[in-house]
């Protein structure tokens, strides 16, 4: 019989909860939200990017990348540019503002990383990585 307080999945996703809360709190306070760090995270990180490429690296649906991307661009973090040779493409850049922000915000990713890994060794992260990749595996082989 099921024992959610040992399963996997339910252990994990309450953890994953509690420190994606713990940090959206953290950004909340200087203004952002943890969704939106992460956008100038990775635009930053490969300097342009397409609508599609960072809805795949975020993990996010197309329609939710969009609303953000809508609000990153009203409050001018972001720029849109349409692809000259596919018009269904839009390539997002990070504006002075948004690279002023993320460099201003990423001490905060950092310090939570060392809160998350406080106590762990590195061993032990690299096991953790490999069991975390297992699951992945289980899922994404998995038949619905």
């Amino acid at each position: 019989m099921l024992d959610i307080d040992t399963c996997l999945a339910f252990i994990t996703g309450v953890t994953a909860k509690k420190v994606a809360d713990n940090f959206n709190e953290r950004l909340t306070k200087k203004g952002i939200t943890r969704v939106q760090w992460m956008a100038l995270y990775y635009i930053g990180k490969y300097g342009k990017v397409t609508q599609a490429e960072l809805a795949n690296l975020m993990n996010i649906k197309a329609s939710t990348a969009v609303r953000l991307l809508d609000r990153m661009e009203r409050e001018e973090y972001i720029v849109r540019e349409r692809s000259l040779e596919d018009r269904r493409v839009t390539f997002i850049s990070l504006t002075d503002k948004g690279k002023r922000l993320r460099a201003e915000l990423l001490p905060e990713g950092e310090k939570m990383s060392l809160i998350v890994r406080k106590g762990i060794t590195d061993e032990e992260i690299k096991i953790f990585k490999h069991v975390l990749d297992k699951i992945t595996n289980n899922v994404d082989s998995e038949e619905i």
